[in-house]
């Protein structure tokens, strides 16, 4: 399993940025302006932007600052970065040290870091070797991901962190997509967490139904990876599906109108008969359509891989899953390390 942090022996590491490993500080301060703190981020970083700072202010620790180092002990390590030249850095950066606390302060600001997220994507997906999971949406390949995290494998959830919770590609109501920028901070935080002398299973989405791209080397390497077709029957998947939409709390309507709001919007007559089947409490009849109708066509599975293998499972019953994966595990060959 990953660990928490990336180990200083990795091609990629904050060292490199003349700072510890972000898990090592007990606070993570950026002090931009909220607009770029919004954009992207640090993963745990909380956003106090020095424009807010009482010029003059004779408090030994400012009332910005007060609610954030309460929680604090003496000798914690603070990191503090901004987009100035380390300027606004040093207006929070004083009174943190004033108080006992070590205090770091990201060499070359935003921009360095930001140069630092490239380089390490163009890096990592060379170091790692990938195992790629390929089916088409609403398929339980999130299932799948968890039970093979559960079991000791290094997981890569891809739609996760483009922010889709129902439908990979495919962005609804109360989702949080992120930008571009912080799409690549996320996967970065990820890669480098993981093991490059263990494979790693991804799950990647589809394309046609999202505006991130992924970073031209992660691409190559799934490209390059062994894949791993899941075949499930209509049915199980509709029924899984249901499962998932009934436990997020999001109705049918709310997902059949952000499907006609996407780029590739379903018929409007294939819209209103989903509406009525779940209207007269066919959802599941409902949800089968869709997938047949719109979700399968438009995210055609094509198998790319140098080596397509495929798993069938009759059920995405928890303990079905997790049978089928253990059985699955042992009947794989040995999996050659950095083969990404």
């Amino acid at each position: 399993m990953p660990s928490s942090f990336a180990p200083v022996g990795s091609p990629v590491h904050p060292h490199q940025l003349e700072v510890q490993d972000f898990s090592l500080y007990a606070l993570v301060i950026d002090a931009r302006h909220p607009a770029a703190y919004a954009q992207d981020h640090i993963p745990g970083a909380v956003n106090v932007p020095a424009a807010t700072a009482t010029p003059g202010a004779a408090l030994p620790m400012p009332c910005e600052l007060a609610a954030h180092a309460e929680g604090l002990v003496r000798d914690d390590m603070v990191l503090v970065y901004c987009d100035r030249g380390g300027l606004d850095s040093e207006e929070w950066a004083r009174p943190l040290r004033a108080a006992g606390f070590a205090v770091d302060v990201l060499g070359g600001g935003w921009g360095n870091y930001r140069r630092w997220v490239a380089a390490g994507l163009e890096l990592l997906p060379r170091a790692l070797s990938f195992r790629h999971l390929v089916a088409p949406p609403v398929s339980g390949l999130c299932r799948i991901l968890g039970v093979l995290a559960r079991q000791g494998q290094q997981v890569l959830d891809i739609s996760e962190l483009a922010g889709q919770r129902l439908v990979p590609g495919l962005t609804l109501p109360g989702d949080a997509p992120p930008s571009q920028e912080a799409f690549e901070t996320l996967l970065l935080d990820r890669l480098r967490k993981l093991d490059p002398d263990l494979p790693v299973w991804v799950r990647a989405g589809p394309a046609p139904l999202t505006a991130l791209t992924l970073p031209p080397a992660l691409r190559d390497a799934l490209a390059r990876a062994d894949e791993v077709l899941l075949q499930v029957p209509l049915a199980e998947r509709a029924r899984a599906w249901l499962e998932r939409i009934q436990a997020m709390r999001t109705p049918l309507p709310s997902l059949i109108a952000a499907f006609s709001a996407s780029a590739l919007p379903p018929p409007s007559g294939l819209a209103q008969q989903w509406g009525s089947l779940d209207a007269a409490g066919h959802t599941l009849e409902a949800l089968s359509g869709i997938i047949k109708a719109y979700i399968d066509p438009n995210n055609e599975v094509a198998r790319s891989g140098p080596q397509s293998r495929s798993i069938s499972l009759g059920s995405l019953d928890t303990d079905a899953v997790v049978a089928a994966m253990t059985d699955w595990l042992r009947a794989l060959p040995a999996t050659q390390p950095r083969g990404g």
